[in-house]
């Protein structure tokens, strides 16, 4: 006869369980972990085929004959289990490598990253043994390579890999010459095609997908997507061209906002709109102190071009209502009657009421008084013009009829809309300690009673 478990062994099973969910998260967690800070994360476990990329190709570049199994076959049993071993290798890189705990002969390397530029003593070394073209495949390369604080990547490593482990139980260790990746090529290698022709030609591919990849998220307004491409973008550093890096920082970031535009472009957004946006990153670009300060400029474009795309894009409707919808939002003070969008259109009212329900799923009339009042619901918060002015911005200039149809949409006045709203506003942003605003508030909320 077969019993259920007893109590031991199920608090056992759901320990077990919790740990195997606890490993699959924490591995999760390292690829999106290498994934934001565009290091590379490569799996090895024999027989090791696909591990010629764990350095971007260049062992590969300088030595087609390569034997990656025995390159594997060293690696995981030079490293110790139970530590995270952070090593350097040729020109200068940096590799986190460790054992997995649970995946029998499985060894993942976390890198290659640089702690800043190159050193004097590798471009001098450069310099004196190799010759120009291979001096700039070496830049190059080194312009792919993630630089990092390297107290800093390897802090944020160690914290994540060590919830794998036991507490305590994950040791570190620093290997300077560990001869399997700081290898060192003959100088013939540096002349073979391999090496002056293929790997940047791979370098530049992959700088271009990347980019790629960023521009097509941003076509969709996929912000999320949008800025991930953009971090891997970001690791490809362009050789500078001139003596001033803030400059050059400021010319590719102009180049970056034109492919963004480009991008909106597509989405069918209205140039309107497209060169509102460029036109204000264009003097935002220009007018930046600090290479940090445009780094963060640059994250918000991507951010915000998504966010355009999000508003006006409209690629889902045709041409003709992409058309009427331009007219009614960027002539809202104008006739939009629909026999006047009708007019413009060169179609009959019927047939333009007809598509637009079709295509839109409300009537013509309704997504204008919508259009209209969400514009004056806008004008109300941030401007201080007259209910009358407002109500002429958004093309009715009967006051009377205008708070009609603002109440309707609202449940209040334009007034009382204004007031509520401009405080509820200031109650947000207040700081803490601010009785006067809470006071108001109150008298309101008992006002509402009566």
């Amino acid at each position: 006869m077969r019993h259920g478990m007893g109590g031991k062994e199920r608090k056992r099973a759901k320990r077990e369980q919790e740990v195997i969910c606890l490993k699959v998260e924490i591995s999760r967690v390292l690829e999106k972990l290498t994934s934001a800070q565009n290091l590379g994360l490569t799996k090895m476990t024999p027989p090791f085929e696909g591990i010629e990329n764990f350095d971007y190709g260049l062992r590969r570049a300088l030595d087609a004959a390569f034997d990656w199994k025995a390159f594997g076959d060293m690696l995981l049993h030079q490293i110790p289990a139970r530590t995270l071993v952070f090593a350097r290798g040729v020109f200068e890189l940096r590799f986190a490598l460790f054992l997995s705990p649970d995946e029998k002969d499985t060894l993942y390397c976390i890198g290659p990253w640089a702690e800043g530029p190159r050193s004097k003593e590798s471009i001098a070394w450069c310099k004196n043994y190799l010759d120009e073209k291979a001096q700039d495949v070496i830049q190059e390369y080194h312009n792919r390579v993630r630089q990092i604080d390297d107290n800093a990547i390897k802090s944020t490593l160690f914290g994540v890999i060590s919830l794998i482990y036991p507490e305590g139980e994950l040791k570190t260790e620093e290997w300077r010459e560990f001869m399997p990746l700081n290898f060192r090529p003959g100088l013939e290698s540096f002349s073979d095609t391999s090496f002056t022709e293929e790997l940047p030609a791979e370098l530049v591919a992959e700088r271009y997908a990347a980019e790629n990849r960023m521009l097509q998220a941003v076509v969709k307004g996929d912000s999320s997507s949008a800025l991930g491409a953009y971090e891997s973008f970001r690791r490809f550093q362009v050789t500078p061209r001139l003596h001033s890096l803030l400059r050059d920082f400021k010319n590719f970031s102009i180049i970056l906002n034109s492919l963004l535009r480009k991008s909106i472009e597509q989405a069918s957004v209205h140039p309107y709109y497209i060169d509102q946006i460029s036109a204000r990153f264009a003097i935002e670009i220009e007018a930046l102190t600090s290479l940090e300060e445009g780094e963060r400029l640059r994250v918000r474009m991507v951010k915000e071009y998504c966010l355009y795309v999000q508003k006006y894009s409209l690629r889902q409707y045709s041409p003709l209502i992409q058309k009427v919808i331009n007219q009614v939002n960027l002539h809202m003070d104008s006739d939009l009657s629909l026999k006047s969008l009708a007019a413009q259109c060169y179609i009959s009212p019927s047939y333009l009421s007809s598509v637009f329900k079709q295509e839109t799923g409300q009537t013509l009339t309704d997504y204008i008084s919508r259009r209209r009042m969400e514009r004056a619901a806008k004008l109300l918060l941030t401007t201080n013009a007259r209910i009358a002015v407002v109500a002429e911005e958004v093309g009715i200039l009967d006051v009377n009829y205008f708070t009609k149809m603002f109440k309707s949409a609202t449940g209040q006045t334009p007034t009382h809309y204004r007031r509520d709203k401009r405080a509820q506003l200031s109650l947000e942003v207040a700081p803490d300690g601010a009785p006067p605003l809470l006071q108001e508030k109150e008298k309101r909320e008992k006002l509402k009673k009566f």
